[in-house]
């Protein structure tokens, strides 16, 4: 096998380039990631096609000290879809005979430096490491609020049961409304900390239609809310009946729901959408699964703001003066417990969560 044959045959994207930086040999991979054919890349300069400043300096160094260098994570936007790659530079030299004599001796040889770039995609893998670091971050994050809570609602109990006895032994009306207050104060504490703690009871699994659930949540913001609601659905008719807790599910949708109206706060009309359909072979919770429902809950508020994004499920995280930032992360547990995962996502400019169901008929799913 010679060397062409090789490096055709190379799963990873090599480019070769020259002294002044312009592409002179590609292989399949290469056009595959770039999206384009050799004949197009050949001759034109390396920063058509990445401009990294880092990748820069690596090069010259490569060329003047024939060093090797390995940059990590280096986005490429191809076609407007952007993809990490690991970028491997190593310097490398062609000899080229300039000049023979009539014995056929050579009379002068040149060695040309070139440096080969190998690409690896990492997408799959950084989403992976991202997905895995989000999901022990959060199980921390619930540890740590669950044993913060638990200490807190001892001492409350005991707090509203002094005030209970307080106001048993008081008259002035003007007191008792000072034990009312640590009363009310005492309940509102233990409500806030019983979300904090999250569901304990077993889930309770029953085969759902999930458009059910989600009208029936759509009843509800109607009920309550003051603002008009209009609400866009594209449902997926086929989509089969899926085994889960129905009350619980409920609460998770009316989390994100919730949000969604609070976030328009002051239109003259609330905006919702709701996405159904199936989806195969996807990972959840670093579990492959054949067969998976997608939701996908949009809403047309102002969006999260990007410092949010990264922490957005974790306990006590919120945009909101007046959020206590516990429904996303209820809303995650909830669906985790079902196997699923909760992702914020982009709908055509819109503030969108996708909730990610897998549909579980026997054994269907296998470890990533």
């Amino acid at each position: 096998m010679n060397q062409a044959t090789l490096i055709e045959s190379l799963e990873c994207a090599v480019i070769v380039i020259n002294r002044e930086c312009l592409l002179e040999l590609v292989n399949i991979s290469a056009e595959t990631l770039f999206c384009q054919s050799r004949r197009n890349m050949l001759g034109r300069s390396l920063s058509d096609f990445i401009d990294n400043s880092v990748l820069d300096k690596c090069i010259t160094e490569c060329f003047e000290n024939n060093s090797q260098f390995t940059v990590r994570e280096v986005s490429l936007v191809v076609m407007g879809r952007e993809s990490l790659v690991d970028v491997t530079l190593s310097s490398t030299s062609a000899t080229n005979s300039i000049a023979t004599g009539a014995d056929g001796v050579i009379s002068e040889t040149i060695a040309q430096p070139f440096i080969l770039i190998e690409l690896n995609v990492i997408n799959r893998i950084s989403r992976f490491m991202k997905e895995k670091h989000q999901l022990e971050r959060q199980q921390a994050f619930r540890l740590m609020m669950r044993g913060l809570a638990h200490e807190i609602k001892n001492p409350l109990g005991g707090i509203r049961g002094a005030a209970q006895l307080l106001d048993r032994e008081i008259d002035d009306p003007s007191q008792k409304e000072l034990t009312d207050i640590l009363i009310k104060e005492a309940d509102r504490l233990t409500r806030l900390v019983d979300r904090v703690m999250g569901s304990r009871e077993q889930l309770k699994p029953q085969y759902v239609n999930i458009h059910e659930v989600l009208e029936h949540v759509v009843h509800l913001v109607s009920v309550r809310g003051e603002q008009p609601i209009s609400v866009e659905r594209f449902y997926d008719p086929a989509l089969p009946e899926i085994r889960v807790d129905k009350e619980q599910l409920i609460q998770a949708v009316l989390n994100i729901v919730g949000n969604g109206i609070e976030a328009q706060d002051g239109q003259t009309k609330v905006k919702l959408g709701f996405i159904t359909h199936f989806e195969r072979f996807v990972t959840l919770n670093q579990v492959v699964h054949r067969q998976a429902i997608r939701i996908k809950i949009w809403d047309n508020g102002p969006g999260v703001l990007n410092d949010l994004r990264d922490n957005l499920f974790d306990p006590l995280v919120t945009g909101r003066p007046e959020g206590t930032g516990l429904g996303l992360s209820i809303t995650q547990e909830i669906v985790q417990r079902h196997q699923g995962v909760v992702k914020l996502e982009d709908y055509h400019g819109k503030t969108c969560f996708s909730i990610y169901l897998p549909y579980i008929n026997g054994d269907e799913s296998t470890s990533a």
